[in-house]
């Protein structure tokens, strides 16, 4: 029987897809880290993707964790296995619209956040902003992530 692709196949899957077909250019594959990287690296760990946002963030995808680096600092967003729920714009999307008056108000509301992931976790909702062009393959891997049974090593 096919094993499941591990973590780091399935980011490579669907980020060489995307920029094959020329759906994003604010991606890369199996980035280096510049020497300027102001995080430790785990054991054997690999960095897969690197998303330069439009908020001047960028998003490094390792074989196990998402890290934001910015101009001030550099975190760990989230492990992949503690992702619970990914939601398009916003976790309360539903609630929000209701609240709209008029459709000119979606509109607006899609074309500012069209790019923007509110990912659940335990300790609270992590939030992902000016995906850009990234935007189809970082939901599509944290719906993956997130399927019971799935291969969750490297």
């Amino acid at each position: 029987m096919k094993q499941p692709p591990s973590t780091a196949e399935k980011l490579r899957i669907l980020f060489r897809t995307a920029l094959r077909k020329g759906f994003v250019r604010n991606t890369e594959l199996d980035p280096v880290l510049p020497p300027s990287f102001r995080l430790d690296l785990e054991p054997d760990e690999t960095f897969i993707v690197r998303i330069d946002s439009t908020k001047g963030v960028h998003y490094w995808f390792s074989d196990r964790r998402l890290i934001e680096e910015n101009a001030d600092t550099t975190q760990e967003l989230l492990r992949y296995e503690a992702i619970q729920a990914t939601h398009w714009m916003f976790s309360d999307l539903t609630e929000r619209l209701k609240r709209v008056r008029s459709s000119d108000e979606v509109s607006a509301m899609k074309v500012e956040h069209y790019d923007r992931l509110e990912i659940e976790l335990p300790t609270g909702n992590v939030v992902l902003e000016g995906l850009g062009q990234a935007y189809s393959p970082v939901p599509n891997f944290f719906r993956w992530a997130t399927k019971p049974g799935r291969n969750r090593t490297t």
